[in-house]
């Protein structure tokens, strides 16, 4: 899923399996992939975009109400017992460490070329947000319907659960557009900037801790920057070999119990409402520490993993569909909630909504019919948009016209309407999601409203 940096295989690549314009299948792409490519990476971000999906539609607590009402909300809320689960699915800190690596290699590619660094995030964002303005417009036009009809509240809600996801694509968005300034910092200082960060960091943490107001915000930018420059050391080869990293992830690890058993700091790794100290609004210090145990461990198996993905036999075979997967996981990533919304709405008047307290081995088995129904809808949906993710992978370079500056502030304002999205104020996710798609068309897209314009401009010079 190169989905956010760079496609499984690059164009050039693909030429001679290709031979036309036409769509090359995925044992294509994964047969013209190059020898030396680091496939753990391709194989984590496949595996973190389905974990993502199946950690959400089990953490759903979809019932059915006293009324008659469908409800809905997180079951860590009725089961906090279950916390331990999220140890399992909490893959966002692997996945930036997996996007430093390859923003990294991206931007030696890149400034081997141009080195317009406005160039780079203003590629980076066509990719990320091309298949999100998809979602933004389907949900837009679902608000645009139901308000007059007397549902906006209701469809309020549900594209708010839509935008859960959301949250990640607002703070890579961020990291995106810092990567091609603190990528050169990290090797000017491989050492040194870590450890400020590290250090700004806990500063920012013991604040928040002692109820200093708007300080611990900084932490959303400061805790997912960790886990990029992770990457950017792994792009490099200054980690340590898979002994030495497993080490490092036992002591991680051993840590991170220390955190959750004896301080302030949740079990849960993920967020819900009720937590009194929320581990990922913003990162917490717990979990910063259980990323860095997730992403050792995944760190040290990577060798092993690449050259299993690269042999004969199951290897090749899990490859392809590493290939086909990563082709697609945008789309999975921003459709799951969708399609887990339209579930709901299917089982609700076929009884297969479950009813048993939630937690208990009734309640998981009377899941499955809904997850069953919620994998079906999310195929489908996948089929239909999957195309916008394809396009935004291959399409090539295209201009940019914006300078450096209104680059960083798009990106910004981009960021910020992602999070608005999720908020839970009809008013407020009708307002982000108009504001996408026009940024889109307007300025954004290879083909805006600026880029026709601009083009206009200098064919009539």
């Amino acid at each position: 899923m190169e989905f956010m940096t760079e496609p499984t295989t690059t164009r050039r690549e693909l030429e001679p399996s290709r031979g036309s314009h036409a769509q090359a299948s995925a044992a294509d792409l994964a047969g013209a992939a190059r020898p030396d490519r680091n496939r753990a990476v391709d194989a984590y971000r496949a595996v973190a975009m389905l974990a993502v999906a199946i950690g959400h539609w089990a953490a759903a607590a979809v019932s059915i109400g006293v009324d008659g009402s469908i409800e809905a909300g997180n079951a860590l809320e009725f089961a906090p017992s279950m916390s331990w689960i999220t140890w399992l699915f909490q893959v966002m800190p692997l996945f930036f460490v997996v996007g430093g690596f390859a923003s990294a290699m991206s931007l030696d590619a890149h400034n081997s070329r141009s080195g317009d660094p406005a160039e780079w995030i203003a590629a980076r964002l066509r990719r990320m947000l091309a298949p999100a303005i998809g979602l933004a417009t389907v949900w837009l036009a679902a608000l645009l319907l139901a308000v007059p009809a007397g549902f906006g509240v209701m469809a309020g809600l549900a594209a708010t659960a839509a935008a859960i996801p959301l949250w990640f694509l607002a703070n890579y968005t961020i990291d995106t557009a810092l990567a091609p300034f603190m990528l050169p910092r990290f090797r000017k200082h491989p050492i040194g900037l870590p450890t400020l960060l590290i250090g700004v960091f806990v500063a920012v943490e013991i604040a928040r801790y002692s109820g200093v107001p708007l300080v611990p915000q900084i932490n959303w930018v400061l805790g997912w920057l960790l886990f990029q420059t992770m990457g950017f050391a792994w792009r490099d080869g200054l980690l340590p070999s898979a002994r030495p990293m497993l080490a490092i992830a036992a002591g991680a690890w051993g840590a991170t119990v220390a955190l959750v058993a004896l301080g302030p700091w949740p079990v849960a790794m993920v967020h819900f409402p009720g937590l009194t100290f929320s581990p990922t609004h913003p990162p917490s210090i717990a979990l910063v520490m259980f990323g860095l145990a997730y992403s050792a461990t995944a760190l040290a198996a990577a060798p092993t993993v690449t050259r299993w993905l690269a042999g004969d036999g199951a290897g090749r075979k899990v490859w392809v569909a590493v290939v086909a997967g990563n082709g697609v996981a945008m789309s999975v990533y921003l459709w799951h909630m969708t399609a887990a919304i339209l579930a709901g709405l299917v089982a609700w008047p076929l009884g297969l909504l479950p009813t048993a307290d939630v937690g208990t081995g009734a309640w998981w088995l009377q899941k499955l019919p809904l997850m069953a129904v919620s994998t079906v809808i999310l195929a489908g949906l996948v089929a239909a948009f999957s195309r916008i993710e394809r396009q935004s992978l291959l399409g090539g370079q295209h201009p940019w016209r914006h300078g450096l500056g209104s680059t960083l502030a798009i990106a910004a304002v981009v960021s910020t309407a992602l999070k608005l999205w999720a908020s839970g104020s009809p008013a407020l996710v009708f307002t982000a999601t108009a504001l996408l798609v026009a940024m889109w068309h307007l300025l954004i897209s290879p083909n805006s409203v600026a880029e026709r314009i601009g083009r206009f401009a200098k064919e009539d010079r």
